[in-house]
């Protein structure tokens, strides 16, 4: 990487991190990068719930899995809260969303399954199909008509088919169309099974993610962390009792540790918190749609989706930098992705906070209208 095409955060010491505001080198920015979408960091009843379970003398870490027999009130209470979150018979708790699909997915899938994977779909949902030990045919990312066509060409008599995808792509906002998914797989007796790591708390009347936002929770089973949008740390899968028994006997559930229980703790509090404050998350969906407008409105291709993430190119990877280096001098960060599905020149990753005000984001329209 030449000193050209370099991030203007690189080498700099930042604090304050994860939602609207930044510091970095002591200096206040207006941060556009991230993915705690509903900005609970400062809340006082998750900071509250950390403090409590140290005075406690808890343990920060649980080392015995479920089977042994051995219940601990810190991660049920986490699992069942997440239950009624997601409205599901149960909950499990794991210690990162990278096993979302190591966990998740491999309690769903089984004999007769044959997995169908979206060509973006994050490295986890990768890496768990290869050890799934089951078909797997890939499709072309978020289109409908290519898993057709793969489910026509390739799944064998007495197969199910079982769409593995994200819900909402991390570095584009882009929804998955779970709804068309749906239609497919139903006539096959097929399920889809969803990393909603980005969507989950976001989308959805209740919060419950994109197989809520399209209305087919009946076929899609999720996978959720509790780092993105809730400010927290772990993973949960919602579920019924027979795949949380499934999910607690595969090997990357009982050979790692159970998880922080300061991370669980602090879950807790902040799936309570958005279960008695939805109007965060319509305040939150109500400042993405102005930012969409107002990017829109400067010419910019930006997707039409509801996420909190909006992602546009504007002139070539030069030009994004010259951009991006004018805002930051003018107390603006906006990052520059070149994570999944952000493409050989990368593209402008704009994430919207729910502590970010219509103020902010004009002030971001402006700047970039004059940078550009």
């Amino acid at each position: 990487m030449t000193i050209a095409d370099r991030e203007p955060v690189a080498d700099k010491w930042v604090s304050n991190g994860a939602s609207a505001r930044w510091t970095i080198e002591g200096r206040p920015y207006l941060n556009f990068a991230g993915a705690c979408y509903l900005a609970l960091h400062r809340e006082p009843a998750l900071r509250q719930a950390a403090m409590d379970l140290i005075a406690s003398g808890a343990p920060f870490a649980q080392q015995l899995p479920p089977n042994y027999g051995i219940r601990d009130a810190i991660f049920e209470t986490v699992e069942r809260t997440a239950a009624e979150y997601l409205g599901t018979d149960t909950a499990v708790f794991f210690a990162t969303g990278y096993l979302i699909g190591q966990i998740g997915l491999c309690a769903y899938a089984g004999p007769g399954d044959h997995l169908y994977l979206d060509a973006g779909a994050h490295y986890n949902l990768v890496q768990a199909t290869q050890l799934a030990g089951l078909p797997v045919t890939g499709f072309a990312h978020c289109d409908a008509q290519a898993l057709q066509d793969a489910i026509a060409g390739t799944l064998r008599p007495g197969e199910r088919p079982l769409i593995v995808t994200d819900g909402m792509f991390a570095t584009t906002g882009d929804l998955a169309p779970l709804d068309a998914y749906a239609r497919l797989v139903a006539p096959l007796d097929g399920r889809i099974f969803v990393d909603d790591a980005h969507a989950f708390g976001v989308l959805g009347d209740n919060g419950r993610g994109t197989a809520e936002h399209f209305g087919v929770e009946d076929v899609a089973h999720a996978g959720v962390t509790l780092s993105k949008a809730f400010c927290a740390q772990g993973a949960a899968m919602g579920c019924s009792r027979e795949a949380a028994e499934r999910a607690n006997r595969l090997p990357p559930k009982r050979g790692a540790n159970a998880g922080s229980t300061i991370s669980a703790a602090v879950s807790t509090a902040a799936l309570r918190y958005m279960s008695a404050n939805p109007s965060r998350r319509t305040q939150l969906s109500d400042l993405a749609r102005h930012a969409r407008q107002q990017l829109r409105q400067l010419g910019l291709q930006v997707s039409n989706s509801p996420s909190p993430v909006l992602s546009f190119k504007l002139g070539s990877r030069s030009d994004m930098r010259r951009v991006q280096h004018r805002l930051f001098e003018r107390g603006i960060y906006l990052p520059i992705s070149d994570y999944l599905g952000a493409g050989p020149e990368g593209l402008f990753r704009c994430a919207i906070f729910a502590d970010h005000s219509i103020e902010d984001i004009d002030r971001l329209a402006s700047e970039l209208g004059a940078a550009a």
